[in-house]
């Protein structure tokens, strides 16, 4: 298969389109589909780096209003965020409501479980049973993770089972793999315009990249992202299982833009909140730890932990981002 990467100059719309046109959109999509685009909206405090460019949602609208029968914009709750609520203040809702794209949280609707014979670790995956009605396509942001060395097209279904997911954190190896054989999703478009690295996926560093891509082999497309920020693919345990098991294949050749060197990005390392859960999730403390009522203490602790991060540094990033030519009108945060 193909994955196209194209490099954003003035026209952030025109990059989308063209690297889905590139990656021949329509032999992954058929025409008159219902499409349901999961985006990463995990976080309101809109971080650039951490979520989505609204930008980049609003090109694949675009590029797919006329030729896909309806088009909705999806994501699930976490145990530390209401999805509704990061929704109602994004950038995203705007833009779906003025495009006629329709929102569902898919915690909020009903769930059908999907047996995957030979899954390892989610047998019986819960899968949104609207999501069985079309076609997913997945619009991650090119960063990093601090349990999966990156996080992008692959990682980015987990945010569509429910919100106890984070019980799989020591498996995900296997379990990413679980849920993409589940859902099956079609096509990516990786957004590397603002991207994550260090204390990712939330409180790393943004840095502007200035690149988007697509494709239709997720494992590939994942491949390429992770060696333009200086991984090797084949050193990421999910990517080499993904491989495996035949979701795809590991490649690094895309076409396209010539682009210029990437500097490596920092590989993410556990903030606080991060190394507190990993450490009790392997500790004789696990059953306890992660039980009320002490796991909603831990919750109202990592709340706090993040506020505080809004108040010394988001705060500023945003500010920083806000002054950005094209970007800067797609991250402001809202006071409601």
């Amino acid at each position: 298969m193909t994955v196209a990467v194209k490099r954003v100059k003035d026209d952030i719309a025109g990059a989308v389109s063209a690297a889905m046109e590139a990656a021949d959109y329509r032999s992954h999509i058929p025409p008159g589909s219902s499409v349901f685009l999961k985006v990463n909206l995990g976080w309101d405090l809109f971080i650039p780096g951490s979520i989505t460019n609204p930008a980049v949602f609003e090109g694949v609208v675009r590029q797919l209003a006329g030729y896909a029968r309806k088009l909705y914009v999806v994501e699930s709750d976490q145990v530390l965020e209401n999805v509704q609520r990061a929704y109602e203040k994004s950038k995203i809702r705007e833009i779906a409501e003025r495009l006629g794209v329709e929102w569902v949280n898919l915690s909020r609707v009903p769930h059908t479980m999907i047996r995957v014979p030979g899954n390892r670790v989610i047998q019986d995956v819960p899968v949104p049973k609207i999501l069985t009605e079309g076609l997913l396509v997945t619009l991650p942001v090119m960063k990093t993770h601090n349990k999966t060395v990156v996080t992008l097209s692959l990682k980015n279904q987990w945010g569509c089972i429910p919100r106890m997911r984070h019980m799989y954190h020591l498996r995900l190896t296997e379990a990413i793999s679980d849920v993409n054989l589940a859902l099956r999703p079609r096509f990516a478009v990786v957004d590397g315009t603002i991207a994550l690295e260090g204390k990712a996926p939330k409180t790393g560093r943004p840095r502007e990249v200035g690149i988007v891509g697509a494709g239709g082999d997720l494992v590939e497309v994942d491949s390429v992202f992770a060696r333009l920020m200086g991984f090797d693919p084949r050193g990421i345990p999910h990517l080499v299982e993904a491989q495996e098991r035949g979701l795809g294949r590991i490649g690094t050749v895309f076409i396209g833009d010539a682009l210029e060197p990437i500097e490596p990005f920092l590989p993410a390392r556990h903030n606080i909140v991060s190394r507190i859960e990993m450490g009790l999730r392997t500790s004789f403390l696990r059953r306890l730890a992660f039980e009320p009522p002490l796991f909603w203490g831990m919750l109202l602790g990592a709340k706090i932990y993040y506020l505080l991060f809004e108040v010394i540094r988001g705060r500023r990033i945003r500010k920083r981002i806000r002054r950005h030519r094209l970007y800067g009108k797609y991250f402001e945060k809202p006071d409601a």
